[in-house]
């Protein structure tokens, strides 16, 4: 992947930062564009070394949502909408932690990638929503992720009007989890993840499945796969290192 895509790839070490690179028209989302969102999510996929995924807007927005212009011009049929929502769940799905980074418009298809990611973060002038309606469209699979984030009853509200909020509003109801101001937007990403990292690669990549699929199972199922998971976590070294360190912090 090049800056030349829709979508790129950084890499820094143990992190990497999935880049939305159409800045002209505030990343709006057209066909080129999945095909390079998948093609970085196969490179992502593929990598057994990243344990932090960041995901951005090139330029001033994180992303604007469906390219209004491609839509218009008949460009973007069902099989779109398809490829979109199964890349969203191939995010949502990476054993890595994924922090979206969001600036100015995260609407539409650009508000239901940040709600792929595990974490958002956002700055003051943000604005978020889905206003699918407005142009005659359902939003995707945006109508299953958003109810789980804030409620049903704000859920419908933004579905049904297709109003944008504010970065406070945001945070208030849930669907960021920090606002920062524009000059501490990266400094803090930073920080969220050296912090995250200390936790351990192996319960982290559990727990995240568990929470991931904690409206999709019934209790049953969910219970099973906690034990399952839970003896995993038992065995593993970073268990092992960490109750090793718990004792020599005790003189034990």
């Amino acid at each position: 992947m090049t800056r030349a895509n829709t979508v790129y790839l950084e890499r820094r070490g143990e992190i990497a930062e999935v880049v939305l690179n159409r800045p002209e028209v505030l990343n709006a989302e057209n066909p080129q564009m999945m095909d390079d969102f998948h093609a970085v999510l196969d490179e992502l996929e593929a990598s057994r070394d990243v344990r932090a995924v960041v995901v951005s807007g090139q330029g001033r927005s994180f992303s604007s949502g469906i390219d209004l212009k491609a839509l218009s011009a008949g460009e973007i049929k069902i099989d779109w909408f398809r490829r979109f929502d199964e890349g969203v769940r191939r995010l949502e799905q990476l054993p890595a932690l994924t922090i979206a980074k969001i600036r100015g418009y995260a609407i539409g298809g650009g508000l239901q990638i940040t709600l792929g990611c595990d974490l958002r973060i956002t700055t003051p002038d943000a604005h978020f929503g889905l206003p699918a309606v407005l142009e005659a469209l359902i939003p995707g699979m945006g109508t299953y992720r958003l109810p789980r984030f804030i409620g049903l009853g704000r859920a419908r509200r933004l579905v049904l009007t297709g109003e944008l909020i504010s970065a406070d509003e945001a945070l208030r109801i849930g669907l960021v989890d920090w606002v920062v101001p524009e000059d501490q937007l990266n400094a803090t990403t930073e920080s969220i993840i050296a912090n995250t990292l200390k936790s351990s690669l192996v319960a982290r990549g559990f727990s995240k499945k568990l929470v991931t699929a904690a409206f999709e199972s019934t209790f049953d199922e969910a219970l099973t796969a906690c034990l399952d998971y839970q003896a995993q976590s038992l065995a593993s070294n970073d268990h092992r290192q960490a109750m090793e360190e718990y004792r020599r912090s005790k003189g034990y």
